[in-house]
């Protein structure tokens, strides 16, 4: 079985509200035909298309998310009612194929009695087997003390926690729109950002059975580790376990878009056969997303690595992680 745990489905409906508050909030009306605000292909909505593209690379399976990218500058309110309707909408997709898709649930904290009262109807209405957070909440941590009723709750449930990347606007240099910095680079820091303080803040302490899937491989974790272990000695006695021993609540997807096979075996080393999941990012990149499909999945079928190993990365460990039966 080959599952991808981590792409995304967006509804037409949420592509066309999405894209009407990007024009909003630069004061302008939308253009008919006009250049698109949200770069979402639309056929990711049509579930014939997405069965097909599934079907020509044997993917039994797709978790399917609300890319967090999607927030990007909404208020509390506006964040949440995008995520309650991406969770409906990806709920009735999966109702209707339920061999095909698993529903991982988006949630925004920045309202956290909205965000839990999503996690309640994520949890007992919407079949949800993961949910999906950015990985800073408009410049706040995820150590955030306000957090911690949340993550109880999703280690009561046993879901795990997704880590999606958004841009972040602290660092003017790092500016997303001329030159994509952001995407290529920001967004692996942030999520490496998010982890640190997952770690270093406590939480994985405070909820040990904490699963947590990070994006693209580890972010800078596997390319750094040494870096990484050689300023751990300044860092002794910050930690009350060994910095080692917290990957063992990490996972990480494989999301790399591509690349020498040198990438991939970096992160397999790092994070072990165990905690390596297939994931393509679908429906973003080339090709309406097929390219990032293809060039993920060669570049995990390529390691020299044993036939057990690969059977658990292309989809025994998601299926383990995500209780598909």
């Amino acid at each position: 079985m080959i599952v991808d745990i981590f792409c995304h489905h967006v509804s037409h409906t949420n592509i066309e509200i999405i894209e009407k508050a990007r024009w909003e909030q630069e004061g302008k009306a939308p253009v008919k035909d006009g250049p698109r605000k949200f770069a979402c292909p639309i056929q990711n909505a049509d579930p014939e298309a997405r069965l097909s593209i599934m079907d020509k690379y044997g993917i039994n399976v797709q978790a399917v998310s609300l890319t967090m990218e999607s927030l990007d500058g909404f208020d509390a309110e506006m964040a949440a009612s995008t995520c309650e309707r991406a969770n409906s909408d990806n709920y009735a997709l999966c109702k209707a194929h339920p061999d095909r898709f698993v529903n991982i649930c988006a949630i925004s904290l920045l309202n956290m009695k909205s965000a839990m009262n999503e996690l309640d109807r994520a949890v007992n209405e919407l079949d949800c087997r993961g949910v999906t957070v950015a990985t800073n909440q408009n410049g706040k941590g995820l150590d955030s003390p306000e957090y911690f009723p949340f993550y109880e709750k999703l280690t009561r449930h046993d879901l795990p926690l997704f880590l999606h990347p958004c841009n972040w606007k602290s660092y003017p240099l790092a500016d997303e729109s001329q030159w994509m910095f952001m995407s290529r680079f920001g967004w692996p820091f942030d999520t490496t950002q998010a982890v640190w303080r997952l770690i270093f803040g406590g939480v994985l302490d405070r909820f040990p059975t904490l699963k947590v899937v990070m994006h693209h491989l580890g972010a800078m974790f596997p390319y750094f580790a040494g870096r990484i272990q050689s300023g751990l000695t300044t860092l002794r006695g910050k930690l009350p376990r060994d910095f080692s021993d917290y990957w063992k609540n990490i996972y990480g997807d494989s999301a790399l878009s591509g690349g020498p096979v040198e990438t991939y075996a970096c992160g397999y080393a790092f994070l072990g056969p165990d905690h390596v999941l297939y994931g393509s990012d679908y429906p973003f990149g080339p090709e309406s997303g097929e390219q990032f499909i293809r060039a993920n999945m060669a570049g995990l079928t390529s390691l020299k690595i044993p036939p057990a190993d690969m059977e658990k990365i292309l989809g025994g460990n998601a299926k383990k992680l995500l209780k598909i039966k």
